[in-house]
């Protein structure tokens, strides 16, 4: 089977005199694996890890969503080194280039939303 996963992006930007940009974006992806796992973790201000990551065999796509009203949290795939930043409210998509996706809240814990796709 082939083009199992779609990822869809829409971006709109206008502010000022700048005029708007907007862009659409659509893949469909095929994927050798055949599960994902998503939820909500509780993310702490120390290091953790995604818990169900380790019920993938290889982990490809990842949609991140901070669900906190005030803080940030910052999301990697190795010990104190964050690739991603999201703000309070604020999505991440990306392929995860690893076997590990680690996270930390910046001032308190944080519920993060996550949905995580076996490459």
């Amino acid at each position: 089977m082939a083009n199992e996963l779609t990822v869809s992006i829409k971006i709109k930007f206008s502010k000022a005199n700048t005029g708007d940009a907007r862009r659409s974006y659509s893949k469909s992806i095929t994927v050798d694996g055949d599960s994902f796992v998503c939820g909500v973790q509780s993310i702490g201000t120390t290091e953790e890890e995604i818990a169900q990551l380790a019920d993938l065999g290889t982990p490809g796509w990842v949609l991140l969503i901070n669900q906190d009203a005030t803080n940030y949290v910052e999301a990697g795939k190795s010990t104190g080194v964050y690739t991603v930043k999201m703000e309070a409210g604020e999505p991440a998509l990306f392929r995860l280039d690893g076997t590990a996706l680690l996270a930390k809240a910046n001032t308190s814990a944080c519920l993060v939303e996550y949905y995580i796709f076996e490459d």
